[in-house]
């Protein structure tokens, strides 16, 4: 006799799994084996554990071979009874009719994912949540983790401004001058041991790569009830050191933050699942049930494809809120993708430039690090090429820049320039100094972001913002503009949405005009198709890792490039 029996997953992803016990037979252990893919056995229970999706196949497999006991999982009802929370707080800012359905969905749901897309306002709907909690269920404390550092500031501003409760940054320290900086991760451990009066406490994610941070947060004499991380999908990763800390932190109710959750793969998931107690499965069988992979041996593994992924959807719709722009009739968007014409002298420098990588790529085999080593010089040469030469070499996409700066600027509009290049952005700081440009870079403090946004969103003497993407890609709201221009693209098109995304938001009132520029018979036109091809964004993996499948499509590019 084979039994099967449904109950709570142990190993497997999604709710229920088939437990299969039986006296030894090798003949039903490889009829597992070949039916099921993922699959788990345990020499403690001496079941087998696979996914309830594969019952039907298992079964007439199974069957020739012995008869079959099955028992289904008894799901009790919920009782009609369980008390439904509702808004009970006269908000100092008045949240739209979204955003109020997302506080009462957290009132209502213990640990969850808020999955709006950029710009609907969840830093708001997360505030407002926690003083309804606060409220209604007597939390003390919550813990504000913010995915990427400069958001700690934007956070402080934005309760300060929206909420009656009280806010602090962890280590944040600010002189007789005003200056503010912040002490070391060290110092942010031993505070948040000691007795902190603020509601609201806020630190970045980078924080937790210290274990005395996450030992301080177990061991605190703060009462932290609810934890909520701000751009969630930054820890998505188990290997890493804020990823497998993320974990380890623990409250009553619990909230991931992003609108961008899977930009990759459904990989991207599985540590903010694993967060908020959806998922038992090992990363493991999380892959193997929603990747097609092959085995490149030494523990490497190759995503080839996606399946299983309407159970994921159907996974995501039972603890997550997500909800898209549209609800908003916000004015349109409008692309504009502009090829620019490359001076001879640019041209040149550009050819010379392949020239040379063509000799170094017959020396020496493409790996990892000389591929994306030699893509940057590629797309430097293209976009920047006194990153790469002291002779004075006009950059064509730079100078069509600046003439759209005065274009827009002379209308009374706003305009953000982004580069993935801080020399871009450095040389358009200085030819569009009589603008008085506001620049932000990796070396601007997140206190000077908030800062210079402000600025920017209230005065008219700030016109102009020169920003790399990375440092400018989420969590600001710079809706006084309406033209965005990127220099150059971002590898995926959920980082360049994320950055439009910047002035195309709540409170927008103007319609949006987004530049991309590119130039025509260079990397560029490759960069534009990877982008524009919605399977590569499966691929592309943060953290400053590729897939080896997008690895592979970058190195056609370059390829394609040098021996065209």
């Amino acid at each position: 006799m084979i039994k099967i029996e449904e109950r709570l997953s142990s190993k497997v992803p999604i709710d229920t799994s088939l437990f299969i016990s039986f006296d030894y037979n090798e003949q039903i252990i490889n009829t597992i084996k070949y039916v099921c893919e993922v699959y788990n056995y345990s020499k403690r229970t001496r079941e087998w554990e696979v996914p309830l999706t594969d019952l039907s196949e298992l079964v007439d497999a199974l069957l020739p071979i012995d008869d079959i006991d099955f028992t289904c999982l008894n799901t009790p009802e919920k009782s009609s009874n369980e008390k439904q929370y509702d808004l009970t707080i006269n908000y100092k800012t008045k949240p739209f009719e979204h955003q109020l359905d997302g506080i009462r969905y957290g009132l209502n749901h213990n640990k969850w994912l808020l999955l709006d897309a950029p710009g609907l306002g969840k830093t708001l709907q997360l505030t407002y949540l926690a003083e309804e909690l606060q409220k209604q269920k007597g939390i003390k404390h919550c813990l504000i983790v913010c995915g990427v550092n400069i958001l700690k500031e934007n956070w402080l501003s934005e309760i300060n401004k929206h909420s009656s409760l009280s806010a602090m940054i962890l280590g944040r320290k600010v002189s007789k001058n005003g200056k503010i900086s912040y002490g070391t991760v060290s110092k942010r451990a031993k505070q948040l041991k000691q007795p902190i009066d603020e509601f609201f406490i806020i630190t970045n994610i980078e924080t937790l790569r210290s274990d005395d941070v996450v030992e301080a947060f177990n061991h605190s004499a703060n009462q932290i009830d609810l934890i909520v991380v701000d751009e969630v999908h930054k820890c998505k990763s188990s290997s890493s050191h804020q990823g497998a800390n993320l974990l380890k932190l623990k409250s009553p109710y619990q909230v991931g933050a992003t609108g961008t959750l899977i930009i990759n793969s459904p990989l991207d998931s599985y540590v903010p699942l694993l967060w908020i107690d959806e998922l038992r499965s090992t990363e493991t069988h999380f892959r193997d049930y929603f990747c097609t992979t092959r085995d490149l041996g030494n523990h490497k593994v190759m995503i080839l494809g996606y399946k299983n992924l309407e159970l994921l959807k159907d996974k995501l719709d039972t603890c997550s809120l997500r909800r898209t722009k549209d609800l908003l009739n916000l004015p349109e968007k409008i692309y504009i993708h502009e090829y620019v014409e490359m001076e001879d002298s640019h041209r040149k420098f550009y050819n010379d430039i392949i020239n040379g990588l063509v000799q170094d790529v017959d020396k020496v085999s493409i790996k990892t690090k000389n591929l994306l080593s030699m893509m940057t010089r590629l797309r430097q040469a293209v976009t920047c090429p006194s990153a790469l030469t002291t002779s004075d070499i006009i950059a064509s996409k730079i100078e069509r820049a600046c003439d759209l700066v005065e274009q827009i600027t002379s209308g009374n509009d706003k305009v953000i320039v982004f580069s993935m290049f801080k020399e871009t952005i450095n040389i358009l700081k200085e030819q569009l100094k009589d603008y008085n440009p506001l620049v932000i870079t990796g070396d601007t403090t997140p206190a000077d972001v908030e800062k210079f946004k402000d600025m920017f969103q209230n005065d008219n003497e700030h016109k102009v913002i020169l920003a790399t993407t990375q440092k400018l890609s989420v969590g600001i709201t710079l809706n006084r503009a309406n033209y965005a221009i990127f220099v150059d693209s971002t590898w995926t098109s959920a980082d360049n949405l994320q950055a439009e995304d910047r002035i195309h938001r709540i409170g927008s009132n103007k319609t949006v005009f987004i530049y991309y520029l590119w130039c025509k018979d260079t990397i560029d036109e490759s960069i534009k198709q990877l982008v524009s091809d919605k399977s590569d964004l499966s691929d592309y993996i943060v953290d400053d890792k590729m897939s080896p499948s997008m690895m592979s499509k970058i190195e056609d590019a370059l390829v394609n490039e040098l021996y065209k």
